[in-house]
């Protein structure tokens, strides 16, 4: 398996992780000093922080998807950079809802053979449009 498969094999274990409630598989991503940045969703450092993160959200995560796609992968040694898109998904009503949309920035180190997410910085869409947007002037 190249790199770059093993780096999308990575991205999809932590949203299956994430969205089967399977916290020892969604661990199994991350280095031991993992820092994890939310934003609005919460923030956490080292592994013992994640799992307290992941078991407090219970049976609500069986209701979510993730879905992580276009993943910019740069490799440089046994290190790497990812940034791609995610959209979550609520399953709970008859019909799948969007609920956030945004970008995961992502550095990886291998470890072991194996590559693993060393930070994760969950950036919201509309945060972006916010950063980005221009005071609008009008001419006459």
């Amino acid at each position: 398996m190249t790199d770059h498969d093993a780096i999308r094999r990575l991205l999809a274990d932590y949203c299956f992780g994430t969205d089967t409630g399977d916290t020892e598989r969604w661990l199994g991503c991350f280095t031991d000093d993992i820092i994890w940045d939310g934003g609005a969703f919460g923030r956490f450092e080292g592994k013992e922080q994640a799992r307290a993160y992941h078991r407090q959200a219970g049976d609500a995560m069986l209701n979510f998807r993730h879905i992580n796609s276009n993943p910019l992968i740069d490799v440089d040694g046994d290190r790497a950079s990812v940034d791609s898109y995610v959209q979550v998904y609520d399953q709970s009503g008859p019909t799948s809802t969007l609920i956030f949309s945004g970008f995961y920035r992502d550095t990886l180190a291998q470890q072991g053979g194996q590559w693993l997410i060393r930070t994760r910085d969950l950036i919201a869409d509309s945060a972006l449009l916010v950063a980005t947007a221009e005071p609008v002037t009008q001419t006459a």
